[in-house]
């Protein structure tokens, strides 16, 4: 089932319920700072609760008095300190397994409130897996009670609860892990989100080689790679349909081919694999440079790209060494950034973080041009002295289209410095941009 965020008015109307209850809980203002592990480490403890009984949302901006719930907001300073990787970070601490929370920020009334999103676990309850003197203690299983409180589960009720749910999301299976719980106090570690994702990512790979029959031309040939990875790892959490509508999306033309090709007529191009969407085309251009194009869009919303270093995907005459455009990096780290920002609108919240993992592959001797008519070369023979670079970068998706030709040049810069340029010519980088998106080259 695809995962649909709660929109403004859904969280508004969870903000204003009113009562607290074992899915909804409220706190007095605070700033985050993770110097105050007590404070950091009772929410913690509000986290696992919540996330080992129903889930819910924690908001933050709201105290109780003696005459009810008063909703004061947070002001800007403490708003601005709560950010969801920082605290997933300091989470993961103390959780086993790891728990991706969500962090949503919503004005209302005048006030600025942040709500904490808990998922309700899938497949095994989560251990706290750290100790804190009169706060956390390990290893024990949190919930959250009938007086909507966050404790050690203690009664029989509640530990069948968490029993009865565990054995519907998983099974059988999930049996062993509560002889665990209750024989040492651990439990077996299920994959990360990160490691759920690179698994993903190498059944890619091990695609891509299937596919290509360009290996014994390796030597000289080079490949871009973008993958375009979520934070939070849920297998089925789009539909195939959502997928098709988000790649016909992405699919924008600046250069005469697309970066994210979508063909909605040949099937045989463009086609539905057990877990998603897969395109691979190879063939000549007219230049003679090898064309290729691969990609996965994968229902946990990973994309994984790649295609072989164009123009410059041949040797050079006289047998001089492989080479790389610098433009051309520069355009196809922009163009990637431009995919995430079309492909993953309407899929996440804005607030969500994304990660843009970006390899060059066979650059070991590679050196940078500055091709094409009317271009000055480069005034040396800057060369890559490693087989692989490697670069990437993780922002919310607003960030991500907030500034892609700033985001784009950086990342740039950050390839230039692996083929040995030290003092790289970024407006060239910028300009080379700009005109692509302007769609005057």
């Amino acid at each position: 089932m695809a995962y649909e965020p709660p929109e403004t008015d859904k969280l508004i109307a969870i903000l204003r319920r009113g009562h607290e209850s074992k899915d909804l809980d409220y706190k007095a203002a605070v700033a985050w700072d993770e110097k105050d592990k007590n404070a950091c480490c009772a929410l913690v403890k509000d986290v696992l609760a919540m996330a080992n009984t129903l889930g819910g949302f924690i908001v933050i901006g709201v105290s109780e008095t003696p005459s009810g719930l008063f909703f004061e907001g947070l002001t800007a300073e403490q708003a601005d300190s709560f950010d969801t990787s920082r605290i997933n970070r300091f989470l993961q601490k103390y959780a086993d397994p790891p728990i991706n929370a969500l962090l949503r920020k919503v004005s209302h009334d005048g006030r600025t409130f942040v709500l904490i999103e808990v998922p309700a676990f899938s497949n095994t309850p989560h251990i706290c897996r750290r100790d804190l003197p009169g706060v956390l203690t390990t290893p024990t299983l949190y919930v959250r009670t009938d007086n909507n409180e966050s404790a050690p589960v203690s009664s029989p009720a509640d530990f069948q609860a968490v029993i009865e749910r565990a054995v519907r999301n998983r099974g059988d299976a999930l049996l062993s892990s509560f002889r665990s719980i209750l024989t040492s106090g651990t439990v077996p570690r299920e994959p990360s989100a990160k490691e759920q994702f690179a698994a993903q990512r190498r059944a890619s790979e091990a695609r891509f080689e299937q596919l290509n029959t360009l290996k014994h031309e390796e030597p000289v040939l080079g490949y871009f790679e973008v993958s375009l990875i979520p934070e939070r790892f849920d297998a089925d959490r789009f539909t195939l349909d959502n997928l098709r509508t988000a790649a016909e999306r992405a699919e924008v033309t600046y250069t005469g081919w697309p970066f994210l090709y979508f063909d909605r007529e040949r099937m045989e191009r463009t086609y539905v694999i057990q877990d998603g969407w897969e395109t691979f085309i190879q063939d000549k251009d007219l230049a003679g440079c090898y064309f290729m194009d691969f990609w996965q869009l994968r229902q946990s919303g990973l994309l994984y790209y790649r295609t072989a270093l164009r123009p410059s995907a041949i040797p050079l005459e006289n047998g001089a060494a492989p080479a790389a455009d610098v433009k051309y990096l520069a355009i196809y780290i922009a163009q990637a950034i431009d995919c995430l920002t079309r492909l993953y609108n309407g899929l996440f919240d804005d607030n969500e973080y994304l990660s843009m993992s970006l390899r060059i592959l066979n650059t070991d001797g590679r050196r940078l041009v500055n091709s094409g008519q009317g271009f000055m070369p480069l005034w040396t023979a800057y060369t890559c002295r490693i087989p692989e670079i490697d670069v990437e970068r993780r922002f919310p998706l607003a960030e991500w289209r907030a500034a892609v030709v700033d985001h784009a040049v950086q990342m740039a810069n950050e390839v230039y410095l692996r083929f040995n340029w030290s003092r790289p010519n970024l407006e060239l980088a910028r300009s080379s941009i700009q005109r692509m998106f302007e769609r005057r080259l």
